[in-house]
């Protein structure tokens, strides 16, 4: 049976990765394939192609993190689907709400997360 917090962490995780791959559509499709479509076709000289390249290459590498970013939210939603959504994967305790929310597809709390990262534990 599911708990009240489940369910709220399902539908804020399910908003989060829709959202992300919004944002990944429009940023290849959109910006890449529209507005610099004519420019790729007929760069008019070696600085044109440069900041053409520059452009794609940029595109792309926003498309691998939001790739990476969503591989990583596939794996939250298999957590949530396994009942382990949510729950620090070195202390065992609930990840708060607010870093969730914050970082969707965090495997630990703060506290382990900063141990991890040698850091002092901050809100």
């Amino acid at each position: 049976m599911k708990t009240r917090r489940q369910e709220r962490l399902k539908m804020m995780l399910l908003e989060k990765k829709r959202k992300l791959w919004t944002e990944l559509r429009e940023e290849v499709f959109k910006k890449l394939g529209k507005e610099y479509h004519e420019q790729f076709d007929n760069p008019e000289d070696i600085e044109g192609q440069a900041i053409i390249d520059l452009i794609e290459d940029t595109g792309l590498a926003v498309a691998d993190i939001r790739q990476a970013e969503l591989t990583k939210m596939d794996e939250a939603v298999r957590k949530l689907e396994d009942g382990t959504y949510g729950i620090c994967e070195e202390c065992g305790s609930e990840i708060d709400e607010e870093r969730l929310n914050a970082i969707s597809f965090a495997s630990r709390c703060i506290e382990c997360q900063s141990k991890k990262e040698g850091k002092k534990p901050t809100l």
